[in-house]
Parts: C-alpha cells; sequence; structure tokens
C-alpha cells in the first residue's frame, strides 16, 4: 500500500516539473536561481505530501488491525459459551449415570428427572446389569450421592415383553443431549424402546411438552411432537 503511494506522488512530481515549474520559469523570465528555489519547494511539498499519505495508510492498517482482532475475540467468546453449554449438560447427566453405573454396571435404559411432592429432586436411574438382572438407582440432584440402589424384582413381564440391549450406537446421553438441542426445551424423562432401536426422550418448556425419538444406530431425529403441557 505505501509503495503505491510512492509510486503515485513521484508521478506527480514530474508532471509538476515538467509543466508548472518550466511555466513559472518561462513567464517570470527570471534565472536558474528562482527556477531552483521553486524546485526545493514543489519537492518539499511532494515528500511532505507522501508522509502523510503514509501515516494515514499506517492508521487505516492500524484499525483494521484492531477491527479483525475485535472480531476473532467474539467468535472465540461465542464458541467458548457454546462449549460450556455443551460440556455443562454432557458432565451433569454423565455424572448421574456414571455414579449409577458405578453402583450397578450394566447399561442404562431410562434416566428420569423426579421432582418429589417434599420439593427435593431425584434422578431416577434404570439398569440393565451385566449379570443379566434389573436394577433402580436414586441419584441426588447433583449427581454426588446414591440415595438408594435395589435389584428390581418385578416379575410381572412377559418374555415376549422383554427389553433388546443394543450393542453398539449412541447411549442415553448423547440421545439426551440431540433431543436437547432439536428443541430448546429441558429434559424430563429417556428411555430406550423395547426393541432397543429408539430412545425416547420427553422434555418440557415454552408450555409444551415436547416427545422426540431419535435413533440409537445414528443419533438422527426420526420423530417429534408436542403438545400443549397442562401440568
Amino acid at each position: 500500500m505505501k509503495r503505491n503511494t510512492l509510486i503515485a506522488i513521484a508521478a506527480a512530481g514530474a508532471v509538476i516539473a515538467g509543466g508548472t515549474i518550466g511555466g513559472v520559469a518561462l513567464a517570470s523570465g527570471s534565472g536558474g536561481g528562482e527556477q531552483e528555489l521553486r524546485g526545493t519547494e514543489q519537492a518539499a511539498a511532494a515528500v511532505d505530501i507522501s508522509d502523510r499519505d503514509d501515516d494515514r495508510d499506517d492508521r487505516d492498517d492500524d484499525a483494521e488491525r484492531e477491527q479483525e482482532q475485535g472480531r476473532d475475540q467474539s467468535q472465540d467468546a461465542g464458541q467458548g459459551q457454546g462449549q460450556d453449554r455443551g460440556q455443562d449438560g454432557d458432565s451433569r447427566y454423565s455424572r448421574v449415570t456414571a455414579l449409577a453405573l458405578s453402583e450397578a454396571p450394566g447399561f442404562v435404559t431410562d434416566l428420569e428427572r423426579d421432582h418429589r411432592d417434599n420439593g427435593t429432586v431425584v434422578w431416577e436411574v434404570d439398569i440393565f446389569g451385566t449379570d443379566g438382572q434389573w436394577y433402580d438407582v436414586e441419584i441426588n440432584e447433583d449427581g454426588t450421592e446414591v440415595l438408594r440402589s435395589h435389584l428390581d424384582n418385578d416379575d410381572d413381564d412377559d418374555d415376549d415383553d422383554r427389553q433388546v440391549i443394543p450393542s453398539s450406537g449412541i447411549d442415553i446421553v448423547e440421545a439426551i443431549l440431540i433431543a436437547e438441542q432439536h428443541t430448546g426445551a429441558a429434559f424430563k424423562d429417556a428411555d430406550l424402546d423395547d426393541d432397543g432401536r429408539h430412545w425416547e426422550i420427553e422434555l418440557r418448556g415454552d408450555g409444551y411438552e415436547h416427545e422426540v425419538k431419535v435413533a440409537v444406530a445414528t443419533g438422527e431425529v426420526t420423530a417429534y411432537e408436542k403438545e400443549n403441557d397442562d401440568d
């Protein structure tokens, strides 16, 4: 940018020297001293103009750099906030399920955030254990303490209604985060359907109850419904 400015000033100086200065010399009929003096004044003026242009270019470059830095900082801040939100949700659900699995190793098939009549909030976790048994685990709201854990001896289920446990795909935490992103609503309950192919997530927000189905294999939202929340 500076080099282009200097070239333009040099070209302008050549025109001045060939036209204006020569014209003044012919009109005045003065000797070489007057012409030399005027030539020196013109050269000094050209240098002064060049310096001012260079200063202006420097200021423009500084302003552009400041604007770029401001945009970069804004983008970094926005990305950081988005990451924080994702990490908060991930860590909260992961903390609850990890604590429940430490109590009863296996596969989490159901997670519910239950509001009790006494005003407390408890996480209820259903686990199909590695020993082939079902377990119910209750975790406090912060996900830091096991409140209750017991073997589920409900024998009312028929053989044809047994739960299929998928061997691969997304887990319950990933499915909840996908549903929250899809709806912008607050999580309430999630469970694995009987055939083990979909996570069914219930959420609430903005006066609506949202129901989302997420494919276990792909993490794709395959069904979505919402209706007025009457509670």
